[in-house]
C-alpha cells in the first residue's frame, strides 16, 4: 500500500481497461505519443486492444513500462524528429515478447532479455511482435554525454540483459519502475543518479564481442550489410566498423571461425556477381572491366588474378566456354533482376 502523499507521486498508470474496445487503439497510441516522443503509428485494424502503461516522470527522466498486445508499426522521420523539445538517449528493454528497430540500413531484432540504445536524433522505425511488454529509460542526451562522453558509439548495438552485468541493470529497472513511487520524494533523484550509474557499469563493462547468441545475430547483420553494399568501392573494414559502431579489431572478430576473412568475404562475394553477370545473355555487350567496376573492383588486373585463383581461368575464358545464362544459381543471387542491375537505397 502506498503511504506518500498524492503530491508526492509521480506514477502515471493507464490501462484500456474501462474503453470501448474500439477506441482502445485510438487511445493506445494517444498516450504511447506522449510518453516516449513523437511517432508516426499507422492505425491497425483490430477489435479491441487491451494494454497498459506505467510511467514516472522526474528531472527530465522517463521510466516506462507498456504492452502491446498485437503487432504494430510505427517510425519517427524529420518531421517527428523536429517536434522534440531536446535530444534524448533511450534504453529500449524487452520484458516479454520481441521488437525489430530499424536504424537507417540495418534493422535489429530484440527478443525476451535483450536491450538497445537508440538516438532521438535519428530516424528510426519499429515493428513490435505479438504480446509486447517493453520497458524504457529515457534520458537528456546531456545527462547521460556527461557520464559517458562516447555513449553514442553504442547507439544501435543490441545488448544482453539475462546475465551479468545487463541482467543487473534490468533486474534493478524492473524493481524500480515497479517501486520507484514508494520511495520517499527525497530519495527519488538518487535513485535514479544510482541507476545511471549502473547503466555505465553495464555499458562500459560490455565485453568487447557479446554472447554467442548476439554475435550470430551481429554477424548476419554484418552480411546484409556487405550483400546489399557490394557495388560500393568503398565497402571495407573501416565502413563497416564505422557503420556499425564498433572497432575494426572486432569486426575481425565476428567473423573468427567462419573459414573466411571480412575483406575475403567481401572479394568473394564480388567474384560471384561478377561470374553470373559475365554469361548473363543481357549483359552480354558489356566488357568485362564494367561488369569488374560495377560490383567494386576498381583495378582490372587485381580482378583478373583474383577471378583466375577463385575459378581457374580468367574472366573472358570463362565467358567463352561458358553457356549463357548457366551459371548456378543465377538467379538467386541478390543484384540482378531480370538481367537488370538493382541499385540498393541505404
Amino acid at each position: 500500500m502506498n503511504t506518500l502523499p498524492p503530491d508526492e507521486r509521480t506514477q502515471e498508470v493507464w490501462t484500456t481497461t474501462a474503453l470501448r474496445p474500439d477506441r482502445q487503439f485510438e487511445a493506445w497510441r494517444e498516450v504511447i505519443v506522449d510518453a516516449h516522443l513523437s511517432w508516426d503509428i499507422p492505425k491497425i485494424d483490430c477489435e479491441s486492444f487491451p494494454a497498459s502503461m506505467r510511467q514516472h516522470r522526474l528531472g527530465g527522466l522517463r521510466l516506462t513500462d507498456c504492452t502491446a498486445p498485437t503487432r504494430v508499426t510505427g517510425m519517427r522521420g524529420r518531421a517527428q524528429i523536429a517536434r522534440d523539445d531536446e535530444a534524448y538517449l533511450t534504453v529500449v528493454m524487452i520484458a516479454e515478447g520481441s521488437e525489430t528497430l530499424g536504424l537507417g540500413d540495418h534493422e535489429v531484432h530484440l527478443t525476451e532479455g535483450m536491450f538497445m540504445l537508440w538516438d532521438s536524433t535519428r530516424p528510426m522505425a519499429f515493428a513490435t511482435g505479438e504480446h509486447l511488454r517493453q520497458m524504457s529509460l529515457l534520458i537528456p542526451e546531456a545527462e547521460l554525454l556527461r557520464r559517458m562522453p562516447r555513449v553514442r558509439d553504442l547507439v544501435g548495438r543490441p545488448m544482453g540483459g539475462l546475465h551479468g552485468a545487463g541482467g543487473l541493470f534490468m533486474d534493478h529497472f524492473r524493481s524500480l519502475i515497479r517501486r520507484f513511487d514508494e520511495l520517499p520524494a527525497a530519495s527519488r533523484e538518487p535513485a535514479l543518479h544510482a541507476t545511471l550509474d549502473l547503466l555505465g557499469v553495464c555499458l562500459g563493462g560490455q565485453p568487447e564481442l557479446p554472447p554467442p547468441r548476439l554475435r550470430q545475430l551481429m554477424h548476419q547483420q554484418v552480411q546484409s550489410h556487405i550483400e546489399k553494399h557490394l557495388a560500393d568501392p568503398a565497402l571495407g573494414i573501416a565502413s563497416l566498423a564505422g557503420h556499425f559502431r564498433m572497432s575494426e579489431r572486432n569486426i575481425h572478430k565476428l567473423f573468427a571461425g567462419t573459414g573466411t576473412t571480412v575483406s575475403a568475404h567481401i572479394r568473394d562475394r564480388r567474384l560471384a556477381m561478377c561470374r553470373r553477370d559475365l554469361i548473363s545473355c543481357s549483359l552480354r555487350a558489356r566488357h568485362v572491366s564494367e561488369i569488374a567496376h560495377h560490383w567494386g573492383f576498381t583495378d582490372l588486373s587485381h580482378f583478373s588474378k583474383a577471378f583466375r585463383a577463385a575459378y581457374g581461368m580468367s574472366p573472358s575464358e570463362w565467358r567463352a566456354q561458358t553457356p549463357v545464362d548457366a551459371a548456378p544459381g543465377a538467379d538467386q543471387i541478390p543484384g540482378m533482376q531480370g538481367g537488370v542491375h538493382v541499385t540498393r537505397q541505404s
